[in-house]
């Protein structure tokens, strides 16, 4: 099966360089999971992305998480990093959290579900069908954060957190297909035989203790299974298989998806796995800290920005990290947080001073931030300009305009802006 799914993440590869490079762009605009929460959830556009989402949704609920084990290039990048590691002689242990659950669930509604559900039951919300929209750039950082992102969610979180450490921790897409693959007819099933030699859950490229679930609930009842058959394709006494079962004939228990302090447990599996769950409030409160602290500075998204908070926040409660290195890293965690903290702040209060033309605020905060924020926003700058401008400091407005002109030559706004000095 693994030469199938090999094939399938190539040819899906081939078809989003096919797509980048022009082919199809006029009727397929981004493919992209949030465009059902930025498109559909908040104004009702059906788009390319949208019809992907649901596809995806509607075969989970038969198939399991196949769109996640065999077609998305994030899984097959970290997959990727796990075979080079391995390859390289290291072999990580796998982290075993609460918060594989929690994190997930909580980017998914507090960045995508919560603010689009509110603005579209503040605004006129109305289907429509258009699929070659939006731009397929419109979501996606540019080349730097992009490079960053995989680098950091693709490979360094797979050597500190484990085996597809993103899908695990930080995936919205994962949690929400969570549901639906509870609820999936074909599951991974015991058929027998099952020798307990742990293979199975080694195997697991997503780190789950498939050897646990299959011999106590006869069948795979972890929503982050992605069917990627590799357990299957591994056992020695085929104890287990890919297989339907008549949905009114299955048994659940809500106590089922609870188990996390009973996995991980067998011997000939434990070492494979560190249990982080003693340290799960901690970890979760200080990676939501930086994570936050961070977000969207430099052009860094949800993904970037939260995959650098769990792996700081992981080293630095991690007791077998060397004691010097870790005075060090809380050390420039600390300045990092403070620093990003008060440029956040500086930038959040002076665009809210200027809105209510409290000039004097707008420079003292912006001012600040711009000095010490090494990224050059050119709105920043407009609103310094404009500002002093309004308190009739003509030398100073006329100094940030340039630096807005620089970094936004054909803005709209720095040409009025220079209309509206030069006709002082």
């Amino acid at each position: 099966m693994q030469k199938y799914r090999v094939l399938s993440f190539v040819i899906i590869h081939l078809l989003i360089f096919l797509h980048i490079a022009g082919f199809g762009q006029e009727l397929i605009g981004s493919l992209d999971f949030q465009e059902l929460f930025h498109s559909f959830l908040r104004i009702g556009t059906i788009n390319a992305g949208v019809i992907m989402v649901f596809i995806a949704f509607f075969t989970t609920l038969i198939f399991g998480r196949f769109f996640c084990g065999w077609a998305c290039h994030f899984g097959a990048i970290q997959e990727l990093s796990w075979v080079i590691l391995q390859k390289l002689n290291i072999t990580p242990r796998t982290v075993n959290s609460r918060l594989v659950v929690l994190f997930p669930l909580f980017i998914l509604l507090h960045f995508y579900i919560i603010p689009n559900l509110d603005y579209a039951l503040n605004h006129n919300w109305k289907i429509s069908i258009i699929t070659n929209t939006p731009d397929i750039w419109a979501f996606l950082p540019g080349f730097t954060i992009g490079l960053l992102t995989f680098f950091v969610d693709g490979f360094l979180i797979v050597y500190f957190l484990g085996r597809k450490g993103f899908c695990r921790f930080l995936c919205p897409w994962g949690a929400f297909l969570k549901l639906p693959s509870a609820l999936a007819v074909y599951k991974i099933r015991n058929v027998g035989n099952c020798s307990q030699c742990g293979t199975c859950t080694k195997n697991c490229p997503i780190g789950i203790d498939v050897s646990y679930e299959i011999n106590n609930f006869n069948k795979v009842v972890n929503t982050n299974c992605t069917n990627c058959m590799l357990c299957t394709d591994g056992c020695p006494t085929s104890a287990i298989k890919y297989a339907f079962t008549n949905p009114l004939k299955e048994d659940y228990q809500l106590s089922d998806f609870f188990i996390g302090d009973k996995t991980y447990n067998s011997s000939v599996i434990k070492q494979s796995f560190i249990n982080f769950r003693v340290n799960d409030i901690w970890l979760g409160l200080l990676s939501f800290i930086i994570g936050f602290a961070i977000d969207g500075l430099f052009g860094m998204g949800h993904f970037l920005s939260f995959g650098i908070a769990l792996i700081i926040s992981f080293n630095l409660l991690n007791v077998h990290v060397n004691k010097q290195v870790r005075r060090i890293v809380v050390s420039i965690t600390f300045i990092l947080i403070c620093w990003a903290v008060s440029v956040k702040y500086s930038i959040k209060e002076g665009v809210n001073a200027y809105q209510k033309k409290n000039y004097h605020s707008t420079i003292k905060y912006l001012q600040y931030s711009t000095s010490v924020y090494p990224n050059n926003i050119g709105k920043y700058f407009i609103y310094l300009a404009d500002a002093y401008f309004e308190i009739g400091d003509v030398e100073n407005a006329k100094k940030y305009t340039e630096i807005a002109f620089k970094i936004n030559p054909q803005h709209q706004s720095v040409k009025q802006l220079q209309i509206k000095i030069s006709n002082k």
